[in-house]
């Protein structure tokens, strides 16, 4: 039972990873449907790994496999169960990635021809164990028969594991597994026997032999031959035990895919980040790093983290490995998106780093003053690295900065508002890079800019705004409003306070009409119209109260009626619209809905009014006071 599950488990596995290979390639420049895994023998792998045919590209991670797993593998060899695919490339003329040795193999001047993509911790786990070259660990096949311990002898055939450590002198530790005898005794035979290219097999047996052979003692001749029979007899035992398992491993099949070497280096990585299934799989960003520190010698890591230390208001609204590969990709004139990453020019993305750097920092900028304060506030990060990969070599003083600006805030709030990113973001994001770069430098109108085209991109009618869900959902639009809703300060309804870098992170998503009214009288509540960023203890201190009566009660400080209207201003919330709403103390649940939604639909209509002639203005590259909105 157990060897049909694990067949099946294999089989599975194989038909997902040749779905997986199929339909990469599939995508790749139209190179066909790949092609059913190819045979390759034990033996062959090894030879390829000693002669340096076969490399890994520098992307590869290191070891990662624990021995546990490795004594599993060794079992499913030995057992001569299926084993998983590998995926390799076909190098060609030339390779396209920087490459090592596979772990503990050696380096030599032969030409690479295949780069390992998928099967690194398998191939290196049996390169290792059955070259006995890890230094910590070596495995052994145990075989009951030969265990002298009887205790032993109901064990079925196994691989065993044995950790190796040394003192200060240098000597290992436990001894006995340098010992040919002692393995004999317990049973267990060093995995490295089976190795097909292993030749001293015989040595081995002779020396773990040794002591049942007839010593120098006198002895009659019948005693001489009965010692030689037995050391004879033992090691022919031995020998028919190991020579069955060398010949499985000899013969043992690992099958593999292969990309033909006219596969396209982004398309070659594509396969492999799909095929990688480790706890913790391998991103655009890893692959980019090992590569660049292998051309340039430069740490991608490093330098993200100096640029953060300098400026520590990023990290409130970037993911930093994206945003720098897209920035640079976008410098490069390559798509900001991972088939671009893997196109970059690794020595061009160090020389642009210096204004990649500088763009992403006056991006920040162009938000800040956007009265965006933080990435959770943020309604896309799309646009950002387009700004930072526009603005980094423009000047910052100046009639040119603001020209500059303008644009770039007519650009980010299209792209809060539209629907231009909702698809194919990373492709619509280098054309509009170009295009807007076009205008910058004065060669096409900014008409010609696809997020600006009104037919195609037009700004949300009102009835979008007020059918927009809550601005918790991440959704671009509702976030969009939010920032709108937050632009003029968003005063707190209780202290007055003016939302700032400090308290943003202490506000919370408020229903300006109680969400518990809305749900009593079966109206939806979770609308961005209906939300408003306040404190905590505001928040959570209005219960079912009519909007005027909790908002009069919070405000109790206020001088005076015209105050609460200015503070509700700063949030785009037209304070007439509340002042007639409720009281709500009607009996039926009709009466109720039909009171509540009157008075709802009117503040959603005034709310609607004042976030769209925001919107227009902004998304016209102004930046209007409250006293043109409202």
């Amino acid at each position: 039972m157990q060897v049909k599950i694990i067949g099946l488990h294999r089989r599975f596995a194989y038909a997902g990873t040749q779905l997986v290979f199929n339909c990469c390639l599939n995508r790749g420049h139209g190179m066909g449907t790949g092609s059913e895994a190819q045979n390759r023998k034990v033996q062959d792998w090894l030879a390829r790994v000693d002669s340096g045919q076969l490399r890994l590209p520098s992307f590869q991670r290191g070891v990662a496999w624990e021995s546990n797993r490795v004594v599993s593998l060794l079992n499913t060899i030995i057992d001569d169960l299926p084993l998983g695919i590998a995926l390799v490339l076909n190098v060609g003329d030339e390779e396209q990635f920087i490459s090592r040795p596979l772990e503990s193999a050696p380096e030599t001047s032969e030409q690479v021809t295949e780069h390992l993509l998928d099967g690194q911790q398998r191939l290196t786990a049996l390169y290792r164990a059955l070259r006995d070259n890890d230094p910590q660990v070596t495995y052994f096949v145990h075989f009951p028969v030969l265990d002298q311990n009887p205790d032993n002898d109901d064990h079925e055939v196994a691989v065993r594991k044995v950790v190796r450590w040394a003192n200060a002198s240098g000597t290992k530790f436990p001894m006995w597994v340098d010992s040919p005898s002692e393995c004999l005794r317990r049973g267990l035979v060093p995995v490295c026997l089976l190795d097909p290219t292993f030749d001293r097999l015989d040595d081995w047996l002779s020396d773990a032999t040794k002591t049942l052979e007839p010593g120098d003692e006198i002895m009659d001749l019948a005693e001489f031959k009965a010692a030689f029979l037995r050391a004879s007899e033992c090691r022919d035992k031995a020998k028919s035990l190991i020579s069955e398992k060398r010949e499985t491993v000899k013969h043992f099949n690992l099958p593999y895919l292969s990309l033909p070497a006219k596969t396209s280096k982004a398309t070659a990585l594509d396969v492999f980040v799909k095929m990688n299934t480790n706890a913790k799989p391998l991103k655009a960003h890893d692959i980019f790093v090992a590569e660049l520190e292998s051309a340039t010698g430069r740490r991608l890591k490093e330098m993200e983290d100096e640029l953060q230390q300098r400026h520590p208001q990023l990290k409130k609204y970037l993911n930093m490995e994206s945003a720098v590969l897209q920035t640079s990709a976008l410098l490069q004139n390559k798509i900001p998106g991972q088939r671009g990453f893997f196109e970059m020019n690794h020595a061009v993305f160090v020389e642009n780093w210096d204004a990649v750097s500088r763009g992403l920092v006056r991006a920040i900028q162009l938000i800040k003053s956007l009265r965006i304060l933080d990435g959770e506030r943020l309604p896309t990060a799309i646009p950002i690295p387009v700004v930072a990969a526009l603005v980094a070599n423009k000047s910052e003083i100046g009639d040119e900065r603001a020209a500059v600006d303008k644009l770039m805030r007519q650009y980010l709030w299209r792209s809060f508002f539209t629907s231009r990113y909702d698809s194919a973001a990373a492709t619509r994001a280098l054309v509009d890079y170009k295009a807007l770069k076009d205008v910058l430098d004065e060669i096409r109108a900014s008409t010609a800019v696809p997020i600006f085209d009104e037919e195609w991109y037009s700004l949300p009618s009102r009835k979008d705004l007020k059918g927009a869900g809550w601005p918790k959902a991440k959704r671009s639009l509702s976030r969009a409003i939010l920032a709108a809703s937050t632009y003029f300060g968003a005063r707190d309804f209780a202290d007055d306070t003016e939302l700032n870098d400090e308290n943003i992170s202490s506000r919370e998503y408020h229903h300006i009409f109680p969400d518990k009214l809305l749900k009593d009288a079966r109206i939806e509540s979770m609308l961005v119209l209906n939300c408003a960023l306040i404190t905590w203890k505001t928040n959570r201190t209005i219960g079912r109260s009519d909007p005027i009566k909790y908002l009069e009660e919070r405000a109790q400080r206020a001088p005076d009626e015209q105050d609460i209207e200015q503070r509700l201003r700063t949030h785009l919330v037209p304070y007439q619209a509340l002042k007639g709403a409720g009281p709500y103390e009607l009996g039926s649940s009709d009466e109720l809905f039909s009171a509540v939604k009157h008075d709802f639909d009117r503040f959603l209509d005034h709310r609607a009014v004042a976030i769209e002639k925001f919107m227009n203005a902004v998304c016209s590259g102004d930046q209007p006071s409250l006293s043109d909105i409202i």
